[in-house]
């Protein structure tokens, strides 16, 4: 979603105007969007400012996880959007390459950052220099499949790895849910008991996986190992 500012002679100062927005992000994070509303684009030749809100989807990677991005919002010229950039963007605009590619292009280019992070519950105003040096997460594109196969398919396996973290009996053991992966671990949420309420756990990967079968070896190896654990196999 990218809000712009409506122009004060609109009777309506400090009013924005939101419109959704198909996007990629260049190198340094910032979103690149065709502009499909003339309102829009209108409001940002009165005024440059502009907030761009994106808010990741359920059952992904840091799942309704929120990302706000406050800052200048510049014209891009056609030149500067690559072949690769057009198709992306088309596919998720529903609309063909040579539709997008006739819509003027914008970039915003954040002056700051605020994270709302679904998965733990907290929020902060990120520094946009470690907004712009931060890499993305290789298992976002895999993390749905991931947490709907580890889930679904190997649930028993879960939940003994779960205890066995926890340092419970598995039979003790109320839930286990698999809630996001990323390159560097992932997020359990655990009910230890029937009546002991639901807490995060966050469990490290000592290799980060790079892509969904990497992702799913590594899952494999840490529940073949809580099985030894809990039957005396390891220390």
């Amino acid at each position: 979603m990218l809000c712009t500012l409506l122009p004060a002679d609109a009777g309506l100062e400090g009013a924005s105007f939101p419109c959704t927005a198909p996007f990629i992000v260049d190198a340094g994070g910032c979103p690149l969007i065709p502009l499909e509303s003339a309102e829009a684009l209108s409001n940002l030749r009165s005024g440059s400012t502009g907030t761009f809100y994106a808010r990741a989807p359920n059952g992904g990677a840091a799942a309704s996880s929120v990302v706000t991005l406050i800052g200048q919002v510049e014209e891009v010229s056609q030149a500067d959007v690559g072949d690769a950039d057009l198709l992306a963007v088309s596919e998720l605009a529903g609309a063909s390459t040579e539709q997008v590619a006739a819509r003027p292009w914008v970039r915003m280019v954040p002056s700051r950052v605020h994270l709302f992070d679904a998965v733990r519950g907290i929020e902060a105003w990120v520094p946009p220099a470690d907004y712009a040096d931060s890499k993305p997460n290789p298992l976002a594109e895999a993390s749905t499949t991931l947490l709907s196969k580890i889930n679904t398919q190997h649930n028993a396996a879960l939940r003994r790895f779960a205890a066995v973290y926890a340092g419970v009996p598995v039979d003790d053991l109320a839930a286990a849910e698999l809630i996001a992966v990323d390159q560097m671990g992932f997020d359990m949420r655990v009910q230890l008991g029937p009546s002991a309420p639901m807490s995060l756990v966050r469990a490290g990967f000592k290799v980060p996986p790079s892509n969904e079968e990497e992702g799913t070896s590594i899952f494999m190896k840490l529940f073949q190992e809580a099985y030894e654990r809990e039957n005396g196999y390891m220390s």
